[in-house]
Parts: structure tokens; sequence; C-alpha cells
């Protein structure tokens, strides 16, 4: 695939914006079971269907991912800036014997060019919220992606704009007083990051234009605060955090099973792939 010149500036545009943030608690195995203990089953059972040449970005994971792929006889190329991090995998895999299956780039991904049609799975389990561009980045993995190839995508997200602003009209007088309160609350520490979170509704239909979206879900509200506080907090704080986790869980899953629930989700899962692109049929 021939790299255009609109391609080439939208890239030049994307950088990291952040660190991992909340997702640094998948640095805690114990954490990280009980979160995204689930969707990383899921997550490992569909990518070892059919995969062969795997592309992962990142390791915020601590290379869980790529270190089962590799086992399932997977050739997993590996992006993640932090040498450390990849020195580490590459141990874990030598020591289980698929080291030679594991190539590593201690590289920004977007500072990475792979060929064109290289993989055939692609998994962003956590690095592309870290960038103020993710469907640009969706882009760049489907250019490197065969026709066909797979991809996951795991990023956090802010509320439904839409489904928001029609909670918040309800209030008597919101056209006046919403204005004014946005505006108090962008000044609050936190709170313009979260703001800058991609919109659930928009990501989707966006991702929907650069691979053919197969699966959707939307999970967690609250719990992945208290995780992160549980595996970053030391003493009293991260103690309390720990107890009170379970208990954020179940909130949030009663939360997220009504419908005036769904769309208040802080983490957006999606399952895609690419298709053929073989044209479009037209009238002579």
């Amino acid at each position: 695939m021939v790299r255009t010149l609109r391609s080439i500036e939208e890239e030049a545009r994307v950088h990291r914006v952040t660190g991992p943030g909340l997702d640094a608690f998948l640095a805690d195995e114990a954490v990280t079971d009980a979160l995204e203990g689930e969707t990383l089953a899921q997550v490992l059972a569909w990518a070892k269907d059919g995969a062969r040449r795997a592309l992962v970005v990142g390791l915020e994971d601590r290379g869980r991912i790529a270190l089962e792929l590799l086992k399932a006889n997977v050739f997993v190329t590996v992006v993640e800036p932090d040498e450390a991090r990849l020195k580490a995998l590459q141990a874990l895999a030598d020591d289980a014997k698929c080291g030679i299956r594991l190539n590593g780039y201690p590289s920004d991904y977007m500072k990475r060019e792979f060929a064109s049609g290289g993989f055939d799975l692609a998994i962003f389990f956590s690095a592309i919220g870290q960038y103020n561009e993710p469907v640009v980045i969706l882009k760049k993995a489907a250019r490197e992606l065969r026709a066909g190839g797979r991809v996951f995508v795991r990023i956090r997200v802010r509320p439904s704009t839409a489904a928001v602003t029609r909670w918040l009209n309800r209030i008597p007088k919101a056209d006046k007083v919403l204005p004014k309160a946005a505006e108090l609350l962008a000044r609050v520490p936190g709170v313009s990051s979260w703001l800058a979170l991609p919109d659930a509704d928009a990501l989707v239909e966006e991702a929907g234009e650069v691979f053919k979206v197969e699966k959707v879900e939307r999970y967690h509200v609250l719990a992945p605060v208290v995780g992160w506080l549980s595996a970053s907090r030391p003493g009293t704080i991260g103690r309390l955090a720990a107890r009170a986790l379970p208990v954020a869980m179940k909130a949030d899953a009663a939360l997220l099973k009504s419908k005036a629930g769904q769309p208040l989700a802080s983490y957006l899962a999606f399952y895609g792939s690419k298709e053929l692109q073989l044209g479009k049929t037209f009238r002579l």
C-alpha cells in the first residue's frame, strides 16, 4: 500500500500526550486479573485463532499478551519505548523456549515503520490511549495488516457526549447553568485530562471507517480508579482500596446493566478486521 501525502501529514501530528494513567494498575498482576482477567482471556482466545504474525504495541501489561501468543507459536513483534520491559519479556520468552519468535523494538510506535501487509493481527491493549489521535494510529495499523487481518483495541474513554447532554438537559435552565459549570470544571485538576479522552460513540464510528468493527464492549466506571489506588498507593490507602475493589466492581456491573448507566462506561474495547477493499461498484 502506497502512503499518501495526507497519511504522512496525519501521522506527523501524532504524539504521546500522557502516560499510562489509570492503566498503571496493569503492572499489578492481582489487580489486573480482577479488573481485566475476563477481557484478557477473551482477547487471547480470539488472537490465537489462526494468527501467525502479530503486532503488539505497548507492554503496560508487562508482556502477558505477547508471551501467551509466543507460547502459542505466533511470531510476535513488540513495540515498546521502555527497553527494560522488552528485556524482561525477552527473558521470560527465552525461559519458555519461545524467545526465537520474538522481535522487540525499543521505540515509539509512530516512529517505527513496518511493511504494508506484514501482520495478520494487531493488539493495542493500553498504549493507543496515550496518543493525541487514536484514529490515525488505527490507519497506520490498517496499512501494516494484511487484507483480512484483525485488530483489538482497548482504550479509556469519556461517556458519549450525546448521552450525557440529553441527561444534563433535563436540569432546569440547563442552557444557562451548564456553560458556566463546564468552565469551572475545566479548571479543576484532572478534569481537563478527562475531557480530553475520546468520546466513546465518536471513536467507534471513526474506527468503523478504518476497520470493520465486529464487536464492541463497554465496561468499568469507577473500579479502575480503585484498582489504581490499590496498585499504586502503598500503606493504608492501598490496603483500603484493595478491600474496596470487589465492591466497586459489583457496583460498576450493576450500574452498567441499566440502560441509563451504559453510557457511563469508562473503558471501550473493540474487535475489528481489515476488509479486502476490492473497490466499490458503480453504474456506467
